[in-house]
């Protein structure tokens, strides 16, 4: 399998009760860090176990791929944003102060 074909991805729809079902696109991590500008490696190592606050995924036996497009994606990157109000405290919006 050549790269190319590695990378390729598809629209399907979301199980929705609406008559136009909304369609989001499933990216492997490598498509996702490229459109975040981020390293593979880290995007990997959000959706692990381990983590806090896992990124939304798909897990297909051993690959995960995301829904580009989610409302759940979207959430999860909001959650990250820094506001004025929260960078002296280097604090993650939503975050309790412990």
């Amino acid at each position: 399998m050549n790269s190319e074909q590695k990378t390729q991805t598809k629209a399907v729809p979301a199980v929705s009760h609406d008559p136009q079902p909304v369609q989001y696109e499933f990216v492997d991590s490598g498509t996702l860090a490229r459109r975040w500008c981020l390293p593979e490696s880290w995007i990997r190592e959000q959706v692990r176990t381990r983590s806090t606050d896992p990124l939304p995924h798909v897990r297909l036996g051993k690959h995960v791929r995301f829904r580009w497009g989610s409302p759940e994606l979207a959430a999860w990157m909001e959650r990250r944003i820094i506001s004025a109000s929260n960078r002296k405290a280097g604090r993650i919006l939503g975050k309790d102060l412990q």
